[in-house]
């Protein structure tokens, strides 16, 4: 999985929830609803992480912004912001705020209202990379190797879990039933 759709708590300590395949699904519906990909390196600094983007834009009252310009203005505003409310309340940093699978389909189809107060900041990747640029630091010489890739999550580097491999191959993870 590419570096933007994996849920902090995977991308940070590997640690998988049962809540982790919503946060990659509500960078999906950001995605579908603005017409871009989540990372574009050509874009200013600003606009590169779209969920970085959409927060801001939320913050501002602004998400009609990020509506696909394709569509040329052919849609319905309301339902566009409501989707890209969705996503964001998909992808917010705790596992435990995100909402089911069951509940984003009911929200999607308008069986349920969107409850805009439970919407906090998402696990934004900057959040991330400064973690990795300051865990580094303090780590200069962090390697990971084969022989540690097996033995758990905990062994596991930021650039590891960045791409979702190891030299090993795969690595272990563990699974929070709590969540």
């Amino acid at each position: 999985m590419a570096r933007g759709y994996l849920a902090p708590e995977y991308a940070i300590r590997g640690q998988l929830t049962r809540k982790a395949d919503i946060y990659s699904f509500g960078v999906l519906l950001v995605e579908i609803v603005s017409g871009r990909c989540n990372t574009n390196t050509r874009l200013p600094i600003e606009e590169q992480y779209l969920l970085e983007r959409t927060w801001e834009l939320y913050e501002r009252r602004e998400l009609v912004v990020l509506v696909d310009t394709a569509l040329n203005g052919d849609f319905d505003v309301e339902e566009a912001c409501k989707f890209l409310k969705i996503g964001l309340l998909c992808t917010q940093d705790a596992p435990k705020l995100r909402p089911s699978m069951s509940t984003v389909v009911k929200m999607l189809s308008g069986k349920i209202d969107l409850d805009d107060n439970k919407i906090t900041k998402p696990g934004l990747i900057s959040d991330f990379m400064d973690l990795k640029v300051r865990g580094a630091q303090k780590k200069p010489d962090a390697t990971i190797t084969s022989s540690n890739a097996s033995s758990g999550s905990d062994n596991l580097d930021n650039s590891a879990l960045l791409s979702g491999t190891t030299s090993a191959g795969t690595f272990t993870t563990l699974y929070d039933r709590s969540i």
